[in-house]
């Protein structure tokens, strides 16, 4: 299957680099939201767990429905192929609007669910449009930094939503944590007009009738196994996984738990989480920084390294309770948190957008967004359950033994992608794809 630029090869959009930063930025705020809304729950649930009386089952249910909502939601994604990448960010955040408005009324846990489940599916859809936006507007000059943009403003949402949540604490207000949302939705609605429609999308919508239906027949599920485009799949599936299995979303929602058990004071909860989440933002902004003057290979492999070497003396510090036992395990955690935000986090994103063929770009990031919150989904379910069986120090252990696979498997089948137009991505991906 051949393979081009989706830049060069579609009429672009006239506007300066500038420009399209700008219509990146309001249409990565989708992603703000979507961090918001992940990260908003972790202060609310303190004092809506009180408020409606709710038991360990009920509690989790409020954060694990919203994950099953965003996975569907990325499957929803692939609207954006009938209605447009602008029209489905717009979508994504009327259903913010919804999903955020509920919570603030929710006179039960019925309609707090709900109401999740909205949050979610919006999400869903901005994980898996966005990236497909971003790498359709930019260039080569700012494919990278443009292209991690997505990530960036997750990790600024889930910032916001833990100030806010410190910012209510003392009043205890919860449905005001998520009303304090709906001033972030106004972003990207207003800004619409001002967007571009992606260049791609408008060229496959000016084919003739003939044309769109061969265009839908390249673009079915099926097409995903094809030879040309299954080392995209597999290569997007791994790397999404990788993501949500080596633990960063259980250290990021457990963290005060986690800390709590290493002898600190964790009594100011929401706090701990400004600390890590600020963190996250600033080595997400020195990732930006590095993507296009590093690549992307070289900055997965020193994030994923970091990580494996920072888990296994956290997992010793718990299984052998180590000199300084606290100091070492909160330094070991941060150390965690910016490896991955350095590479892992955005980085995968930025290569999502960039395995894929055009045609398949929209489908093939879809389903591998899907699987990326099933795995984030599975991690959070079980974790404490993992600590209860094995210990905490093990399950450290085990999210590290990922992380050791992953690293073997970035350094042997993950190419770089930096500079290199969509042909040439295809022929590394098909290189790599056959070692032994």
């Amino acid at each position: 299957m051949t393979r081009t630029d989706p830049v060069s090869t579609v009429s672009e959009p006239a506007g300066s680099d500038g420009q399209r930063f700008l219509w990146g930025v309001i249409g990565a705020f989708a992603c703000f939201i979507y961090g918001y809304s992940s990260g908003i729950v972790a202060g609310a649930q303190l004092y809506i767990t009180g408020d409606f009386d709710l038991g360990t089952t009920e509690q989790g249910a409020v954060v694990s429905i919203f994950l099953i909502g965003a996975a569907i939601g990325a499957l929803a994604g692939r609207v954006s192929e009938r209605i447009g990448r602008r029209s489905a960010l717009g979508l994504s955040g009327v259903l913010f609007g919804v999903g955020l408005g509920l919570a603030v009324v929710a006179p039960g846990l019925g309609v707090l669910l709900v109401a999740r489940t909205v949050q979610g599916l919006a999400s869903g859809i901005a994980s898996a449009v966005v990236p497909v936006y971003l790498s359709e507007i930019s260039t080569h000059r700012i494919r990278g930094r443009l292209g991690s943009l997505n990530q960036l403003m997750v990790t600024a949402g889930l910032l916001v939503s833990y100030l806010v949540s410190l910012a209510f604490a003392d009043a205890g207000d919860w449905r005001w944590m998520f009303g304090a949302g709906l001033v972030g939705v106004a972003v990207p609605l207003l800004g619409l007009p001002v967007m571009r429609e992606s260049p791609a999308w408008t060229r496959r919508r000016a084919t003739s009738a003939a044309d769109t239906e061969a265009a839908r027949a390249s673009s079915g599920l099926r097409s995903l196994l094809t030879p040309g485009v299954r080392p995209a799949l597999v290569t997007g599936l791994a790397l999404c996984a990788l993501q949500q299995l080596c633990g960063i979303n259980a250290v990021m929602y457990f963290a005060p738990t986690i800390i709590q058990s290493t002898g600190l004071n964790a009594s100011n909860s929401i706090l701990y989480s400004v600390y890590i989440g600020a963190l996250n933002l600033v080595m997400t902004l020195v990732s930006i920084h590095l993507v296009d003057r590093w690549g992307r290979r070289p900055l997965m492999l020193l994030s994923v390294g970091l990580m494996l070497v920072a888990l296994i003396p956290l997992g010793a510090n718990f299984v052998w309770d180590l000199p300084a036992h606290s100091e070492v395990a909160l330094v070991c955690l941060l150390a965690y948190v910016a490896a991955f935000a350095i590479g892992c986090g955005p980085v995968v994103w930025l290569l999502l957008s960039e395995v894929f063929p055009p045609e398949q770009r929209s489908l093939g990031i879809s389903v591998c967004t899907t699987v990326n919150w099933l795995a984030n989904f599975l991690v959070n379910q079980f974790f404490l359950t993992l600590v209860e069986g094995i210990g905490q120090g093990q399950t450290f252990w085990l999210f590290g033994v990922v992380c050791l696979i992953g690293l073997v498997y970035v350094a042997r089948f993950v190419p770089e992608t930096k500079g290199r137009s969509d042909d040439e991505i295809a022929a590394v991906l098909h290189t790599a794809s056959s070692r032994p």
